[in-house]
């Protein structure tokens, strides 16, 4: 007799934005940019070595994506953080890959390299999203 396996628990701490829409950009599907997925992949330069990749750039704790030729602000962002003591690394990838691969002009990245939350702008309050996106609030 076989025992049943007991369902998984997985833990989901990512923020959703209501006002995504469904679609496919880039050869990435609308679900892999999706809070509480693995970020996608995006080379940052033409090496393509050690230091090209999005992920070797990621910081230790949450990364923040600044996404685009003229990229959203995230100060309310970094002063919630900083306020806080959660690690924030703030890193700009110019042009419009990045930008269409994401969707959004700014993604906030866990420690897990998993999808926090994105959107053109920061909501009004940066805490609220901080605190969800680390299981604080």
């Amino acid at each position: 007799m076989l025992a049943a396996t007991p369902p998984r628990r997985t833990s989901r701490v990512s923020a959703r934005n209501d006002s995504e829409t469904r679609s496919r950009c880039s050869g990435i599907s609308w679900s892999a940019k999706r809070p509480g997925k693995t970020i996608p992949h995006l080379w940052l330069d033409g090496g393509r070595g050690a230091g090209s990749s999005l992920y070797d750039r990621l910081g230790a704790g949450f990364t923040l994506l600044r996404l685009g030729a003229s990229p959203p602000d995230g100060a309310a962002l970094c002063a919630a953080a900083a306020d806080r003591g959660v690690p924030l690394t703030v890193l700009d990838v110019p042009g419009p890959v990045g930008r269409e691969l994401y969707g959004r002009g700014l993604a906030l990245v866990r420690p897990d390299q998993h999808l926090a939350w994105r959107g053109d702008r920061l909501p009004r309050d940066a805490v609220s999203l901080l605190a969800q996106v680390t299981g604080a609030g």
